[in-house]
């Protein structure tokens, strides 16, 4: 197996909506939803502000290059003077809800299940169809928006694109979301 940056972050991805499928008709499946679209935006942050030099990505400890954190690679992603890197780069902008989403995401949900304490623990479903879609929406941008040397091949970014479209467009029509948008 050979991973670079770009495909484990499409990989991510990939499951990220193979388990949002799943998660239709098993609640169990949200668990691997949320370690999956953490891993994908972190992987594509982690991409948009490399550039072309890993070292914009890591910092030097006394133990050797630790990669920066998923906060830090955010903020990076989200610094124009960082993120210019050619004359077509764009910084990423979060909307409120975006903000939202991923904080919710990284500290309410994958955090505590990355580094669980036992216990019992409820998580609530209503609201994860519309952290999903937010988090989709910062991943498309970021892999293919920034514009800044993120190494796909032609059909990868096709592949990104359309993930993205058809992972949204049947979130909108889960239960789960149309429950939690009913007016």
């Amino acid at each position: 197996m050979h991973y670079t940056e770009e495909s484990n972050a499409l990989d991510y991805f990939e499951r990220a909506a193979q388990f949002i499928r799943e998660a239709s008709t098993d609640n169990q499946a949200w668990k691997w939803v949320i370690f999956a679209l953490h891993g994908a935006l972190y992987g594509f942050a982690i991409c948009a502000c490399k550039g072309t030099n890993y070292e914009n990505v890591t910092t030097k400890t006394k133990w050797g290059l630790r990669l920066i954190s998923f906060s830090e690679a955010l903020a990076a992603c989200q610094d124009p003077q960082r993120m210019q890197m050619t004359v077509l780069s764009k910084p990423l902008s979060l909307t409120n809800d975006q903000r939202a989403a991923i904080t919710h995401l990284q500290h309410a949900l994958r955090n505590p299940f990355e580094h669980y304490i036992p216990l019992s623990w409820h998580v609530e479903l209503h609201g994860m169809p519309e952290i999903a879609i937010h988090c989709i929406q910062v991943i498309r941008f970021l892999a293919l928006d920034t514009r800044n040397y993120t190494m796909l091949a032609e059909g990868q970014y096709a592949r990104i694109d359309s993930l993205a479209a058809e992972t949204i467009a049947f979130l909108r029509t889960t239960p789960l979301h149309l429950e939690n948008n009913a007016t």
